[in-house]
């Protein structure tokens, strides 16, 4: 059977893409959908990256949005990443530090530093609506998926005149992921990442990420705000917002050590 006859069969028998976007048109011959997604890893991430930013955590259960204030490392070339919590003061000095597929956290207030078992990367990260994983990138979503390229979206909401590939994740069958489907919106010209769909294994979706306020960063097109909302939890959102980012940094090794947790950054 002809490659691209089965891929639209596939397609059909899956949950449709729910984007509020016009009908998908046909991808262009030669695109290749393991490529498409290598370069919007590379737009986030570069082989390394410096961050400081401010996630914005706003649930009903919270009196005010709560505002936690850190700076990252992230090795991406060497799988490892290092994050430090800057406030609020309770927090200030808590510290993550990933060697993949390890991750540990050091809480200042008990001077101790725990190890976090696989099972629960998928918990709430500083009490937002990001995870462990999302944060510290144990999963990767080039090595351990499968890429299908769906079509192009012609006009993504909230996106006026921007075409996107649309982009679907299936997970190897041994990887250590537990979503079953990511579906993702990857800007054509510069391949900035502009919404992700996540879906647990009966096909529910289960959470939107939204990425915006592109700007130019070292020949990146790179967005400044990410917002995450779980679907199953009305009222809720985290948003991410960037005030500083660096690529391709030099990074001294003692940064991605378990001493470091416990060191106060200058």
């Amino acid at each position: 059977m002809n490659i691209r006859l089965l891929s639209w069969i596939l397609l059909l028998s899956l949950p449709a893409v729910e984007a509020g976007a016009a009908e998908l048109l046909p991808p262009p011959d030669g695109a290749d959908a393991r490529e498409i997604a290598r370069r919007q890893e590379d737009v986030l991430r570069g082989d390394s990256a410096y961050m400081e930013a401010a996630m914005t955590v706003i649930s009903p259960r919270l009196p005010t949005p709560r505002v936690v204030e850190m700076k990252s490392w992230d090795d991406r070339a060497n799988k490892r990443s290092f994050i430090r919590i800057l406030a609020p003061t309770k927090d200030r000095g808590t510290g993550f530090l990933m060697k993949r597929p390890n991750l540990w956290m050091y809480v200042p207030r008990v001077e101790r530093t725990m190890r976090i078992p696989p099972s629960m990367m998928l918990q709430s990260w500083m009490g937002s609506d990001f995870t462990n994983d999302d944060l510290v990138r144990q999963s990767s979503q080039l090595d351990d998926y499968d890429h299908n390229l769906l079509g192009i979206d012609p006009a993504l909401e909230g996106h006026d005149g921007v075409r996107s590939y649309v982009v679907e994740f299936l997970p190897h069958e041994d990887a250590p992921v537990v979503w079953g489907r990511i579906i993702s919106w990857i800007e054509t010209e510069h391949y900035t990442p502009l919404r992700q769909e996540f879906y647990d294994e009966e096909g529910a979706r289960l959470r939107i990420f939204e990425l915006g306020d592109v700007r130019e960063v070292q020949g990146r097109h790179f967005p400044h705000k990410w917002t995450m909302r779980p679907l199953d939890k009305e009222g809720h959102s985290t948003t991410l917002e960037m005030s500083v980012i660096r690529f391709n940094e030099e990074f001294d090794e003692a940064i991605f050590s378990t001493r470091h947790l416990k060191t106060e950054d200058r």
